[in-house]
């Protein structure tokens, strides 16, 4: 495809397999399209002839595109001249993206000079703690340098003009991912493609739950891990020849003391600081601790899996935008915390650190139990006492039904906990019979939030209409009325607005603590007072 050097051409491509050409920060970075590698190629064979050819330039100005010479390979490429001091010329080469000195320019052949700029300058979506990290840890970027320079990503584009906001994936993850799991868990691609051998894609195991963090982190024991624990640790406490670990760098394995409890660990070295102290990632215990004295790790130490092992929720159907991600990670929590004395199943779904798994407790995959689910709101009595009705496909397909019937037969008795028909100005629901009068009765309006009317009459309704099942649940936005608007709220809920539910915390007698989101907004930012 070919672009501009200003703006994609109308979107037509949002997806490129593309190579990081140059790396100055995740909000400062160039890529090139893999489709753009062969005419790159040959542009710089092209150049490589100029070498001994006299077309030295005799006047160059800012802005002038020229061919330049890169002093650290002694190649010739394309570049823009961006300042002119004496002899030297500070240019930045288009086709990759790097800005150098340069004492050696010439002429650009017109033939050469035709085509697009080939790197494109790019920056990462949500990276500001990541941004933080690798402008202050020079061990980590020159490992990330390194990483992003040698493979190939999916890039995502964001918006069509430069600087391009991106997406990036590599062996199907988000590099947000990997970058984390140096910053977090000290492990460096190396380690990444190490632990992937460990364990099969596809396999099954049954485990219990040790801690969940998030969504992304959480950590389980296997059948297997008492036995793996049990034969560490007999060596951590006995070994008494160690070897000393001659070189720090991130995402080392070593064996090292904790300054916290004096005890030995197999750890991955985070951060190096002075004094010969270290800050570790506890590789068996899923913690980060300052440690001291540290030893290499050999034979079984270094072979053998953790005894607990760090998990991702596998949640193909959910976008992980950062509110929403919030919100489920909270869900995924208490979800958790009510299951962690029961067996859980998980299945390998991606081999690595994390491993990215589908969980499932009591045959119920969790990540089905914890994804928004559609509502509609009833009976706003507060921003923190309300009524939730599940808007299932079988409650949409019983008020569509409803809509069309024109008469039913009447109920002569009609009896307590069963569903009838009821005539609400001109308009079908399904009721069931909550209290009798002479004369008259009030009933309770099932699929629209257990509202209660009072009705004369009740009505056989269709064996299929009557049972399907409704979910109906009392609920709390958890919010301070102070900053927000519940008149802004009740004109939100209405019988037909549908809402995405997620729950994080449950909570039978109060009432279970929602977030809310209406065409992908969160609900709150609607109803905040200004």
């Amino acid at each position: 495809m070919k672009l501009d050097g200003d703006k994609l051409n109308n979107m037509e491509v949002k997806f490129w397999d593309a190579y990081i050409s140059y790396f100055y920060s995740f909000k400062n970075f160039y890529i090139q399209n893999k489709n753009d590698q062969k005419v790159i190629q040959e542009i710089t064979t092209s150049l490589q002839l100029l070498e001994n050819e006299d077309s030295i330039l005799i006047s160059a100005s800012p802005g002038d595109l020229v061919a330049a010479k890169y002093e650290n390979d002694g190649l010739w490429y394309r570049a823009k001249i961006l300042n002119i001091e004496e002899n030297n010329f500070t240019v930045k080469f288009i086709d990759y993206g790097n800005s150098e000195l340069s004492s050696n320019i010439k002429i650009l052949p017109s033939k050469i000079a035709c085509y697009h700029a080939m790197a494109y300058h790019c920056m990462l979506d949500d990276v500001d703690h990541e941004e933080y990290i690798i402008s202050i840890e020079n061990d980590i970027y020159d490992i990330i340098f390194n990483f992003l320079g040698s493979i190939e990503v999916i890039v995502t584009f964001l918006n069509n003009e430069e600087t391009y906001l991106v997406n990036m994936k590599w062996d199907n993850r988000c590099i947000k991912t990997f970058v984390n799991n140096i910053i977090s868990y000290g492990i460096t691609p190396k380690t990444y493609e190490t632990l992937k051998e460990i364990d099969q894609s596809g396999a099954k195991m049954i485990v219990n739950l040790i801690y969940t963090q998030s969504i992304n982190e959480f950590y389980v024991e296997t059948e297997n891990s008492k036995e793996i624990q049990n034969k560490i640790e007999h060596i951590l406490e006995n070994e008494i020849n160690w070897e000393p670990l001659t070189e720090y760098k991130i995402g080392k394995m070593a064996i090292a003391k904790s300054l916290t409890d004096n005890r030995w660990y197999r750890v991955r070295i985070l951060m190096v600081h002075d004094g010969g102290e270290c800050t570790c990632y506890l590789i068996d215990y899923g913690v980060q601790d300052k440690c001291s004295e540290f030893f290499e790790a050999v034979g079984y130490l270094k072979l053998a899996p953790p005894f607990i092992k760090l998990c991702s929720l596998h949640i193909p159907t959910i976008k992980k935008k950062k509110k929403l991600f919030e919100s489920l990670s909270k869900s995924f929590i208490d979800e958790m915390e009510q299951y962690k004395h029961k067996k859980m199943t998980i299945i390998i779904v991606e081999t690595g650190e994390p491993c990215v798994v589908e969980l499932y407790v009591d045959d119920f995959n969790v990540a089905k139990l914890i994804e928004p689910i559609p509502v509609i709101v009833f009976n706003v009595i507060h921003m923190n006492v309300l009524t939730v009705q599940v808007n299932s496909p079988g409650r949409r397909t019983v008020m569509n039904e409803l809509s069309t019937i024109k008469t039913l037969n009447p109920v002569e008795k009609p009896k307590y906990c069963n569903i009838y028909g009821a005539l609400v100005n001109n308009q079908w629901y399904r009721a069931e019979l909550k209290n009798k009068f002479k004369g008259s009765m009030d009933v309770i309006l099932v699929d629209m939030g257990s509202s209660i009317v009072n009705v004369k009459k009740l009505f056989q309704l269709p064996k299929h209409i009557q049972s399907v099942k409704y979910l109906t649940l009392r609920c709390s936005l958890g919010l301070d009325e102070r900053y927000f608007c519940l008149y802004k709220l009740k004109l939100l809920c209405n019988s037909e607005t549908e809402f995405m539910m997620i729950v994080f915390k449950n909570n039978n007698v109060d009432g279970h603590l929602i977030h809310l989101f209406f065409n992908d907004e969160d609900v709150t930012t609607i109803i905040k007072k200004h």
